[in-house]
Order: structure tokens, then sequence, then C-alpha cells
């Protein structure tokens, strides 16, 4: 079976709010084995609703709506499944009753338009919103099922992992389960990555190996399909120690592990604190500390590089460095500087056995270019305290 999702508001297709619901999903049904076939993004516009639900039921087995559940005028979704199915809406006074509790409950007055919640295409299965107003609905059609969810992100997740997917896996005898680790990469870029291990992608059925770039980092996917996670894993483990071969000490982490939290742990296995003096990445490598809550990360210096003379940036690294060291007492100093004018920026690592230097990238003071400096400062410091472990 294959299963398409169906993302409804204005807002979503202006852009005005990030679709984290249409990502969750894919990644949600990917993780249960539940094949997607596309993704559609449609207004609150009654006839393109209509159309959309239409050619997702030509192409697919089922259609999963997120959003215009709600009580306004715009919030058209159920008069468009009703249409599309070909019967007619009708009330529950169950479903109000539930309503009014919530609203009672809050201290919330209640409107009139919020009966039209009560409203569901006749026939439909009703999905519990214990965290809302609206509820779910699942209706089947001659062409196949429609599950309605709200749009907002705390109700449409637990009906979807606790009520929907398990339906969905039930009714299509569905066994199997879809799962993937990510391997981070920094300091190499996504055609170098490609160059090395660009066999992998192309001759692996399952697991399937992707490639994903962003500034920072390249994430390498792999995934397999199997009748567990741990029939999974066994697949994934020998694809996954392949390419660590072929990437030696540059897998910097795993999944969810960031390269700031890779750098605390190891700091924390030396028993070393640092700190962090920066330039022109104004504060973007404190950030990632302060955001992890690094138990080795002390603080640390921002400096305006007009207020500096870049005569030696080296020289001015430890100058920097060696104030940070008198203020804060870290057992290491980081030390980020800029050269405008060579079109480079400097790290220096002081530690307590010495100190280590790397040139990375352009200077500047752009957000991407700062998120960029600050990843590749700790991956250095990273690959440092690992290589000599």
């Amino acid at each position: 079976m294959q299963a398409e999702i169906l993302m409804i508001g204005t807002e979503l297709l202006l852009g005005q709010i990030n679709d984290t619901n249409a990502t969750y999903m894919g990644q949600t049904l990917a993780d249960h084995g539940i094949n997607l076939f596309q993704k559609t993004t449609v207004g609150d516009n009654r006839d393109r609703i209509i159309g959309a639900l239409n050619d997702a039921l030509d192409r697919s087995d089922v259609v999963l709506c997120s959003g215009g559940l709600g009580p306004t005028e715009d919030d058209i979704t159920r008069e468009c499944v009703a249409q599309v199915a070909g019967v007619e809406l009708e009330y529950h006074e169950e479903i109000f009753d539930n309503i009014v509790n919530m609203f009672a409950r809050f201290n919330i007055p209640l409107t009139e338009n919020n009966k039209k919640q009560a409203m569901v295409p006749k026939g439909s299965t009703i999905i519990d919103n214990p965290n809302g107003t609206a509820p779910g609905m699942m209706v089947e059609t001659d062409r196949g099922l429609i599950f309605c969810m709200p749009g907002v992100p705390k109700e449409l997740k637990p009906m979807l992992e606790d009520t929907i997917i398990p339906s969905i896996r039930k009714r299509f005898e569905i066994e199997s389960v879809i799962h993937y680790r990510v391997l981070h990469v920094c300091g190499i870029g996504e055609s170098r990555v490609d160059q090395i291990m660009g066999d992998l992608m192309t001759d692996l059925d399952n697991p399937k190996v992707g490639v994903l770039a962003s500034p920072a980092r390249v994430r390498i996917r792999i995934s397999a399909k199997a009748n567990s996670i741990d029939e999974a894993n066994k697949l994934i483990d020998p694809v996954d120690a392949e390419i660590r071969s072929r990437f030696p000490n540059l897998v910097m982490g795993v999944d969810d592990e960031t390269v700031e939290g890779v750098v605390n742990e190891l700091l924390m296995d030396r028993g070393w604190s640092i700190a962090v003096v920066e330039t022109t990445s104004g504060g973007s490598i404190g950030q990632l500390m302060t955001a992890h809550g690094a138990q080795t990360y002390l603080g640390g210096r921002i400096y305006p590089m007009e207020s500096l003379d870049l005569g030696d940036p080296a020289k001015l690294a430890m100058d920097l460095a060696e104030k940070c060291i008198i203020e804060l007492e870290p057992d290491c100093t980081l030390s980020v500087v800029s050269d405008p004018a060579a079109g480079i920026t400097m790290a220096t690592f002081f530690h307590p056995h010495g100190k280590e230097e790397w040139t990375m990238g352009r200077a500047g003071r752009n957000k991407d270019v700062q998120d960029r400096t600050a990843v590749l400062a700790l991956e250095h410091v990273r690959r440092f305290l690992v290589e000599t472990k």
C-alpha cells in the first residue's frame, strides 16, 4: 500500500508558519513501514482541496490530512471530505458535549461556531482528541481511506501515533518497519562525501544510503526495511562500519548527537573546562555550548573586529586567550579570530599540553557563516580530542 499527506492551510502555502507537521508525519510513517508516495500542500480553497483529495485517492490507498478542522469559516476540510466521499455532514451531540466540557474546564467562553466542529461526514469513524476541541475522523470511500487530523502539533501527534498508524498497519497487514541511522560528517563538502562513498548510494538496496547536505555538516542516512528494529540494525551495522572506515575520525556523531554535545563529553572525560573567545562569529560557539547545557563551558568573550589590531592574527588569538584565562580560569581556551582582509578565520585551541591551530574557510558576519564557523571550530576541537585520547 502507499499513503499520501495532504497539508491544508493558506498559512502553510504562503510560508507564514513552518510546516513541522509534514516532516514529523513523513518520518513517523517511514518508521512504521508505511510507504509515503507524495506530499501536497493546498490553501483554504474548496475546489483545490477537493481536487487534491481526488488526485490523492487516484494514486494512493490512504490520504492523511492535517488542518482545516477548526470552527472558523475558512476551516472547510470536513465539508470537502464529505463531498469527495459522496455523503452529507451530520451533527454528533456527544462531540459537542465534549467541546462544552473542555471549554468549561478551562473557563473559556463557548461561541456558536464551535458547533461546526461537531459536524462530521456521515458514516465516518470519530477519532478522539483529548488535547483539543476538534476530533479527528476516518472516512472510508470506494477508492481508499481518508484520515483527518487537526493542524495543532500537540493534537496531531498522539492521534497519529496512538490511533491512525495502528489502524493502517492492521488494515493493510503491515509487519515490517523502516529504521534508519544518520551519521554526521563535518568539515568536508557533499561532493567530497559523494566521491568517497558514491558507490554505496548506487549499489545498495536494503539498506539504502543517502546524503543530505547543510551549511555546517553532511548527514549520511542509512535506512533499512526489516521485521523489527533489531533486524534493521543488523542490516545497518556493517554499512555503518564501512562508512566509518572510509571517513576515519570524521564521523562526528549519530542521529541526534551534536558537535557541541560530543565536545562536552570528550572534555568531561579528561576533566577539562573550556572558555571561548570569538570575533566575527558573534558568540555562535558560546550559544551552541550554552543551549546544550555543556557542563564544561565556563563562558567567553566576544570582541568586535573594529576594536582589534589584526597585524598578527596568531598573536591576537593568544593575547585574547590569555585575557580570558585570567578572567575565567579555564583549562582550555578556544580562540576564533577572523582576518577579513585575507578572507580567512583562524581557530586556536589552548590546552594543558600546548596549542593547536587551524585555518577555516572565509570570514564573514552573516548568520550562515557564523553558524558554519562555530560548528567547524568545535569539530576541529573534537578531532584533536579523539585523536589524542
